[in-house]
């Protein structure tokens, strides 16, 4: 029967007063979830992933940023400084084809200022020379370049180190460069591939015991592309032997988990040729303070010495402590009161130094201060070289990495100063040589192709020819510029030295 023949049968009080009642929906039924639901729903589109949940393939989070071995080169904190050089990585990668072989960069990619030594624009620096060096034409293929973080102080190399030893087959990792600051994580690091088989390159560790392992026996599947401590204090104290006025005092940090400054001072003071007057002693700590930054502690610190340097009288102060800790230092001298005894300082230290390139210091201050450095590597060292062929040879391996780096790849040439981008596309470009020269896909022959590098075989880089001690792993004859740093933060070449005071012999009788 049709519905309206059926109300129409209904008595008058039994019919419906309007239209009939239909079941309510789920939205309205549960409408408190659903809003809950809702809330929930925006603010994961609003709020930033947290770092444990957007780190990529083999990376963990610790303290808000991703640890480990990046394998998709993605970021590794928000607002990633690096972000651009991953894309770069990334895609080049893409293009690496079906036979290659892998370098991983070890570093610390994500400095904290208040902690760390070593400021972003370094890394950066550093990671710009190692995308060179691997692929220095538009065409190069076969090559791979993976990120490796171990945060701040190497505290979780660790992590770092156990995803490169798990990923070492399946991504053809034939050997790790890099490796940061002088430091017991680092060596603990370094030691640890070594015992895998893996050949780490170190750019800008110069401590003299990174080549040896907790127990001094020595890792044989490290080597130093950079100088050793020992290469810088020699160079120094050439360089205060021939100053007219060369009375010399030593500040030393005396912090054990920093290697660098302590094989720093140990070099120096066991020279004869500069007697050492006078010695001050500082503990940079480890780690974060309380309630203070790492400046203003050292600033303190370095105030309380003021009066006794005053005093002192010295001509020329070694400084074996980091860069960031030196310029806490001439901040101290420039401005806690004029000494009438003292009225200007030479400040020389190792090549940590060159974290304070683009760095304004106040240098005419009570004590004005006069820094110089042992560096690295800078742009423009090899036009203190002249008058043979081999100065030619050199400057023509250093034009061939400036076409690289601002050709290939357009980076800033401005980026050189500091000397990072150069030594670590030095360590890169070693470690694609020896990949190259191997036939093996595995990491664990890769070292007997780097020991092969010596005198007779070096490979040309923008920091001189890379050839290696086969006792110690240890480069041969390394050449260092000798820098100033001015009031501005620029840096100016003062002398070019080198480690064994003469250029790599290459020759057929040439001993390593």
């Amino acid at each position: 029967m049709p519905r309206t023949a059926l109300l129409d049968r209904l008595a008058p009080g039994n019919r419906p007063a309007g239209p009939p009642v239909r079941p309510r929906s789920l939205l309205h039924r549960h409408w408190i979830v659903v809003t809950v639901i809702g809330v929930l729903v925006l603010a994961a589109v609003i709020v930033p992933l947290r770092p444990w949940e957007r780190c990529g393939a083999g990376l963990t989070a610790e303290d808000d940023v991703c640890v480990g071995l990046s394998l998709e080169s993605g970021a590794l904190r928000d607002d990633d400084p690096l972000s651009t050089l991953e894309t770069v990585i990334a895609d080049r990668n893409a293009q690496a084809g079906a036979v290659y072989k892998t370098v991983v960069v070890l570093e610390n990619l994500t400095p904290d200022p208040d902690v760390d030594s070593t400021p972003i624009d370094f890394i950066r620096h550093e990671v710009q020379g190692a995308i060179a060096a691997a692929w220095p034409r538009p065409d190069t293929t076969g090559v791979k370049l993976l990120l490796a973080n171990y945060g701040s102080n190497a505290e979780h190399w660790r992590a770092a180190v156990d995803q490169i030893i798990a990923s070492a087959e399946s991504e053809h990792i034939a050997a790790v460069t890099g490796i940061g600051i002088s430091l017991q994580n680092t060596r603990d690091a370094i030691a640890e591939l070594s015992s895998h088989g893996i050949v780490t390159l170190g750019a800008t560790v110069t401590a003299d015991d990174l080549n040896v392992d907790a127990n001094g026996k020595r890792v044989k599947n490290f080597f130093r592309v950079g100088p050793t401590n020992s290469d810088e204090a020699h160079a120094a104290v050439n360089y205060i032997a021939k100053l007219p006025k060369r009375r010399t005092m030593l500040v030393a940090d005396v912090n054990e988990a920093d290697t660098y400054a302590g094989t720093l001072a140990k070099a120096f003071t066991e020279q004869q040729l500069v007697p050492i007057q006078f010695s001050k002693k500082y503990d940079s700590l480890e780690g974060q303070l309380t309630g203070t930054s790492r400046d203003e502690y050292l600033q303190k610190l370095f105030r309380g010495m003021h009066s006794d340097i005053c005093n002192a009288q010295p001509d020329v102060i070694y400084f074996a402590g980091r860069g960031v800790d030196l310029r806490s230092f001439i901040y101290a001298l420039s401005n806690d009161g004029a000494c009438q005894q003292l009225r200007s300082v030479t400040v020389i230290s190792g090549d940590d130094a060159a974290t304070l390139v683009d760095t304004k210091l106040p240098l005419t201050g009570d004590i004005a201060v006069t820094p110089l450095y042992t560096a690295l590597a800078y742009p423009d060292q090899w036009k203190m070289f002249t008058g043979n062929d081999a100065a030619l040879t050199y400057q023509q391996n250093y034009t061939d990495f400036l076409n690289a780096y601002t050709g290939t790849h357009e980076f800033e040439a401005g980026g050189l100063s500091d000397g990072a981008a150069m030594i670590e596309h030095d360590a890169v470009a070693t470690a694609v040589k020896a990949a190259e020269d191997d036939p093996s896909s595995g990491p664990r022959s890769v070292a007997n192709f780097v020991a092969a590098l010596d005198c007779n075989s070096g490979v040309p880089g923008a920091t001189g020819f890379i050839a290696f001690r086969q006792d110690s792993g240890n480069q041969i004859d390394k050449v260092l510029p000798i820098l100033r740093i001015q009031a501005d933060g620029s840096a100016s070449p003062v002398d070019l030295v080198w480690s064994q005071g003469r250029p790599l012999d290459t020759s057929p009788s040439c001993t390593s």
